[in-house]
């Protein structure tokens, strides 16, 4: 009787189960939709692309989650100051398939601060007292800044190859001869 009892009581859990289905489905067996007569938002997302020297250590916040720190690089190579910084939850920042460069995805529409290390002025035993400098940015002009580096100009190898035979060229057959006679006399 025990055994009639349960088989009874999986068979009426599965039928509501079924039933629940059906109703979900629709007659067409398409799904429904909740709002259908509302417009979904879309949710419009920037993802920002860099290399595995600009992820901080990962530590764990006061809400006991785990965060990474995301460096900035400063756009002008003359510019010596601390970069900038940012943090994101550390399941947020992914490896890309080649395992050389890291990616997050941030909303398009939002914004995020950024901290700079700065120096307020000096300690009366002659140390740098560090002070937090915070600016918050788009998360467009965000994905400019990380990207800064492909504006720069770049010289390729080939191109430094092509200079360097023009001059080695350019130079007197005694002087090629001379630095061959330092280079030989070098390995001895």
């Amino acid at each position: 009787m025990g055994q009639e009892n349960i088989q009874q009581t999986v068979d009426r859990v599965l039928d509501g189960i079924a039933a629940k289905r059906e109703a979900a489905m629709g007659k067409e067996g398409q799904p429904q939709d909740k709002d259908a007569d509302s417009p979904q938002k879309e949710f419009k997302e920037i993802t920002l692309k860099f290399g595995k020297g600009c992820v901080g250590e990962e530590f764990q916040g006061k809400d006991g989650k785990a965060y990474k720190e995301i460096l900035v690089p400063n756009p002008d190579k003359n510019d010596h100051r601390p970069w900038q910084t940012f943090v994101v939850r550390a399941n947020h920042v992914h490896e890309n398939q080649f395992g050389k460069g890291m990616w997050i995805k941030l909303p398009a529409q939002g914004h995020t601060t950024l901290r700079r290390s700065v120096v307020v002025g000096e300690k009366p035993d002659g140390k740098k007292e560090w002070g937090t400098e915070k600016a918050t940015v788009s998360n467009a002009e965000l994905k400019k800044m990380m990207e800064a580096y492909k504006e720069r100009p770049r010289e390729s190898v080939k191109g430094r190859l092509e200079k360097k035979k023009a001059e080695t060229a350019a130079k007197k057959p005694a002087e090629q001869q001379q630095d061959k006679n330092k280079s030989k006399g070098a390995e001895l």
